[in-house]
């Protein structure tokens, strides 16, 4: 058994790639898709802030959070979060600070709320 794997290896590796291997090496290696691939880890990356604008009854809903910072740029926002005991309703220029990790619902309560979040 173990010799007919090293025949095997041996034939394998004598095998031209074909097209799509060599297509998909080149794409790997080209130099405008990798700063495709790191703008977009840029720009979606955690560290970042995320600014949005809710609506009356409109919601952003953040799973598996870390410690993060909501700010109400405009209008008002209601924020809940899990393990927090009460629900808190921010106005223009009001921050929160969450310390803890898990589910943070962010509510607009006008028609035209927005809300920063940044992650620390």
């Amino acid at each position: 058994m173990f010799a007919d794997r090293i025949k095997e290896d041996r034939r394998l590796a004598t095998v031209k790639p074909g097209l799509l291997d060599v297509f998909f090496a080149r794409l790997r290696d080209n130099r405008l898709a990798r700063l495709a691939v790191e703008a977009g880890q840029r720009l979606f990356s955690a560290e970042r802030s995320l600014t949005v604008r809710l609506g009356q009854g409109k919601y952003l809903s953040l799973c598996g959070t870390r410690a993060c910072r909501v700010e109400c740029r405009r209008g008002a926002v209601w924020v809940t979060a899990t393990g927090d005991g009460r629900d808190r309703v921010l106005t223009p220029g009001e921050r929160l600070t969450l310390a803890r990790v898990g589910k943070v619902v962010i509510t607009g309560r006008g028609e035209s709320s927005e809300a920063a979040v940044r992650w620390d």
